[in-house]
């Protein structure tokens, strides 16, 4: 599928078979804008509540057209109001670099404990001035930004990371491992740089909390 306005198709394959592992029933997707993940998925979860996250007026025709069941006219720091919310997958689709660093840590920490999973795109070395600050470039996010996480897979392709973090709510359905092997031995690949490809290989990183049990086991919070 070509790009929709600037979200840009690298991860496209991968991003629908994470979500066809996953199986979720809630799907916002962040900066919704033309309405690409919403083409994406819609056929490939058709039974799941599509929510866009989206304060451009304008994109609410396209969006209701490409299939989102809901519209949320506002901006991201909104759904601090809205902290009852729930969502199996929530995405950012080449959204976060657009917020100062500070303001996309503070989304990340409140939506672990309001999803079951967080996809991320986002590029770096990709300049983008613009006279409206957050429709420019500000931030980097390299997997150095994501120690603060305690298991999450990544994978990056020419300039183009990819982030998959397990959240805090709701620890039934598939596994952060299950996923990741699924996705891993799905044969595809991304795709960059004039139809280069590369196979899809997510690495996880785990630190997650382990409690001493004995001396020779443990108990392992936080276990999918």
């Amino acid at each position: 599928m070509a790009h929709i306005g600037y979200s840009w198709p690298t991860f496209d394959v991968l991003t629908q078979e994470i979500v066809r592992a996953i199986d979720p029933q809630r799907i916002l997707d962040i900066g919704a804008g033309g309405g690409k993940y919403g083409a994406l998925l819609k056929d490939i979860v058709p039974r799941c509540e599509l929510t866009a996250l989206e304060c451009d007026e304008a994109a609410f025709p396209g969006l209701r057209e490409t299939g989102y069941h809901h519209i949320l006219p506002i901006t991201a720091d909104g759904l601090y109001k809205q902290s009852s919310d729930l969502y199996d997958v929530v995405i950012l689709g080449d959204v976060i670099e657009h917020m100062l660093h500070s303001q996309g840590r503070d989304l990340l920490e409140f939506l672990n404990y309001r999803s079951r999973y967080i996809l991320i795109s986002t590029p770096e070395c990709m300049p983008m001035s613009r006279p409206v600050f957050f429709e420019g470039h500000n931030s980097l996010w390299r997997p150095d930004s994501f120690s603060w996480h305690d298991y999450w897979a990544h994978q990056q392709c020419g300039v183009m990371h990819f982030y998959l973090l397990r959240g805090h709510d709701n620890w039934a359905g598939p596994g952060l491992a299950e996923v990741v092997e699924k996705v891993n031995g799905a044969g595809i690949f991304n795709r960059y740089q004039d139809e280069k490809t590369q196979p899809v290989q997510l690495e996880i990183r785990d630190n997650r909390f382990k409690q001493p049990a004995g001396d020779d086991n443990f108990i392992l919070y936080r276990p999918f």
